[in-house]
């Protein structure tokens, strides 16, 4: 079909993706007949088309113009282009007819409101993009002042759980040990990798096997591009050590398999109970029926541990440890050290709350010492204020 270009990915499936010369690529969306997809296809073209009337002093031709020639935006991963082509086509929509000039801090502050109405994560992003969007017209002087630092970020409400809980050891070992039962060894290996490497969710279903060398785990990290190089933890060679590095070769109850068909090669580090890489959703959804069995029979205290869970947990780790942000960024494939200051901030507090704890049982463990030096005290000082007759007195009865 004109205008449409198909993707097959690792796992088999196919993605549909607009391409059209001087046109953003945009993924399309699956399930749509042939007569449906080309009317999807011919409203895009026609909603991305260069507009004419659009010049740069106005907000639709700041958003083409970042969409189509920023650097800022041609660097970012696939998925983080197609969630912010999705805010871009909403700006185009509510705000594109308004002057660059009418972003001002009052109404970008305005604005900031109506999108909280929405929840602290929805306004956060749309304002990282706006920012992203307005910095080009700023340096250009379209712009009077910048006025993000004057508006800030939507604060997450105390009253939510944490978005991703920190495993404990114990916690960990006892999902290790269920996937393992259940012969989920891929799922088992990715739990290792995302534990004791910190690798985001993306990364572990593409992780080739060859990223493990002379005890080192090598590999390029798909958001940010970022080279990672870290030695292996002995903890991660052990547990990885209890699993086979493609999946048993034997027929799986419950799935069909073609006579004399042979058995794909395993080229991913992790893999799926067919042998293939996983999926990012396939994964997460292996791990969120494991974590709510366990939870359903009391295993664990939670059903709401995840994958980028582990990721906090290697980096608060990390931190506890003493590692400073420049160091934790290197282990974490982070771009900048300041990416690591979030995991110190959760380390200190743990840190600090330790520390209490054990100033706590200092005191305890000199309470009854502590006593008997208070007691010693009052009665020496008890005995240095008698008045002199007294102790005379006592002191003839001691001869009597």
């Amino acid at each position: 079909m004109k205008y449409v270009n198909r993707v097959q990915r690792p796992d088999g499936t196919v993605q549909l993706y607009l391409r059209k010369r001087g046109l953003p690529s945009v993924r399309l969306p699956d399930g749509l007949g042939e007569a449906a997809l080309a009317r999807h296809v011919a409203a895009l073209v026609a909603d991305l088309a260069p507009d004419a009337a659009a010049p740069p002093s106005t907000f639709s031709g700041a958003l083409r113009a970042y969409e189509l020639t920023s650097p800022d935006f041609r660097i970012l991963a696939a998925s983080t282009k197609y969630e912010y082509r999705l805010i871009l086509k909403e700006f185009e929509d509510d705000l594109g007819r308004l002057a660059v000039s009418a972003f001002t801090p009052a109404f970008v502050d305005r604005l900031k409101g109506a999108w909280a109405r929405r929840g602290h994560r929805a306004a956060n992003i749309r304002l990282q993009v706006l920012k992203n969007v307005l910095k080009p017209q700023l340096v250009a002087g379209r712009l009077a002042k910048d006025p993000f630092p004057l508006v800030g970020q939507v604060r997450r409400p105390r009253e939510l759980k944490e978005p991703h809980l920190i495993w404990s050891d114990a916690v960990f070992a006892k999902v290790m040990e269920a996937a393992l039962a259940a012969e989920k060894f891929g799922l088992a290996r990715a739990l290792a990798v995302g534990r004791y490497v910190g690798a985001r969710r993306g990364d572990l279903v593409a992780i080739p096997r060859t990223a493990r060398e002379a005890g080192r785990v090598r590999f390029m990290s798909g958001k940010r591009r970022i080279r990672v190089d870290v030695p292996e933890d002995p903890r991660l060679t052990a547990w990885l050590g209890r699993t086979p590095e493609s999946p048993p070769d034997r027929p799986r109850r419950g799935r069909k398999a073609r006579p004399g068909e042979p058995r794909l090669a395993t080229t991913t580090l992790v893999y799926n109970v067919a042998g293939r890489p996983y999926t990012e959703d396939g994964l997460a959804l292996e791990l969120r029926k494991l974590v709510a069995r366990l939870h359903q029979n009391g295993a664990i205290d939670s059903g709401d541990y995840d994958l980028h869970g582990l990721r906090h947990t290697r980096g608060v780790e990390l931190a506890l440890a003493g590692c400073s942000d420049a160091e934790g960024a290197a282990m974490m494939g982070h771009g900048s050290a300041s990416s690591f200051a979030q995991y110190r901030r959760q380390a200190d507090r743990i840190r600090l709350a330790d520390a209490a704890e054990a100033r706590l049982a200092a005191r305890r463990g000199a309470a009854p010492e502590q006593a008997a030096n208070e007691k010693c005290n009052e009665a020496c000082n008890q005995s240095a204020t008698e008045p002199l007759e007294t102790k005379k007195d006592r002191g003839n009865s001691s001869v009597l």
